[in-house]
């Protein structure tokens, strides 16, 4: 039986939540998979012996943390192609034409696919525009934001996935930068021919990285009125402060109450960018029941988890999720 489309979905079950999975990226870094490249979690997939070589190391880590997350209770689960834009492949790799890029896009989501099944929803994922300058943290576009041809960037990537059958929504990650989200929600059908969804950068002070407040964002969608795009699903946070997350989904719930909502935060573990290492966050006070319990409350219909959220912290949002459902019967 195939998979419902997840807007149908999503729409006959008001009250699901769906859980994502993690940190991919960070976690196979974990497993041994050096990511630190510019390329990132797509490091394994250029390797041809990945592909040659069924039992290879890297093919079997990709694959055990697929598992893993799965085990863990994730019902919706990403692509590792945060970093493969046509732009970033092309400098980085040995990959330089088109037709060898879609070639690798394609080999990766049947991938992906095969280790998820056929019942489980595929999201695939794309990076922001600063991804490939090191600016989705700072939001830092350079002095002509608005100038920059976002769509160019993107169309390779777009043009494979939304034929993709195997995919089931498109997630555009970590959008620091107003000018970026206005091109992509300026974008009609013709374009966006899939459901897809937005992840904001946030700054812990719950502005956007280049200093946008929520109520910016709400107005910006707001003004395009009945010309939103219909392949919008969700709006959301992502690889943003744990701590700070609840308060931040919530001031876009207000901003946009009908809007259904995603939210993944990091770990709480929080980056020393000169060391390079994640550190212990001494502040953190917060359970991933008690964020959960947030998210949800504030429209949340995906909750999941972004760099250093392991599959221990995916059991314990299956396991928030779980409880809230369980709640609202009972209350019921």
């Amino acid at each position: 039986m195939p998979r419902q489309p997840i807007q149908e979905y999503l729409k006959v079950n008001p009250r699901k939540v769906l859980v994502l999975d993690g940190g991919q990226g960070t976690e196979l870094e974990n497993r041994g998979i050096n990511v630190a490249n510019p390329v990132w979690s797509t490091v394994p997939f250029i390797d041809s012996s990945f592909w040659s070589n069924k039992s290879s190391k890297d093919r079997v880590i990709v694959k055990g943390m697929f598992d893993a997350f799965l085990d863990a209770g994730a019902e919706i689960l990403m692509t590792t192609t945060y970093q493969t834009s046509f732009k970033s492949v092309s400098e980085n790799t040995p990959i330089q034409n088109l037709e060898e890029y879609s070639s690798l896009l394609d080999r990766i989501v049947q991938f992906s696919r095969d280790c998820i099944g056929p019942d489980k929803y595929l999201i695939g994922c794309i990076g922001p525009w600063g991804a490939h300058v090191c600016a989705e943290f700072n939001g830092d576009y350079g002095p002509n934001p608005a100038e920059i041809d976002y769509l160019s960037y993107f169309k390779p990537q777009l043009d494979n996935f939304f034929h993709n059958d195997n995919l089931d929504l498109i997630g555009f990650e970590t959008i620091p930068n107003i000018h970026e989200l206005r091109a992509i929600l300026s974008w009609d059908e013709t374009i966006l021919s899939k459901p897809f969804y937005i992840g904001l950068s946030v700054h812990n002070n719950g502005l956007l990285r280049d200093g946008s407040t929520m109520k910016d964002v709400a107005d910006l969608i707001k003004s395009f009125g009945g010309k939103l795009n219909k392949n919008l699903t969700l709006l959301g946070i992502n690889c943003v402060s744990f701590s700070d997350s609840p308060d931040i989904l919530e001031s876009i719930h207000k901003e946009l109450p009908d809007m259904p909502l995603i939210a993944y935060p990091n770990s709480g573990e929080v980056y020393d960018t000169v060391k390079k290492i994640w550190l212990p966050n001494r502040d953190m006070v917060m359970t991933w029941e008690e964020v959960v319990d947030r998210y949800i409350k504030a429209g949340a219909r995906i909750v999941g988890g972004c760099c250093r959220t392991s599959p221990k912290d995916i059991r314990a949002v299956a396991a928030a999720v779980k409880k809230r459902a369980d709640d609202t019967v009972w209350q019921d």
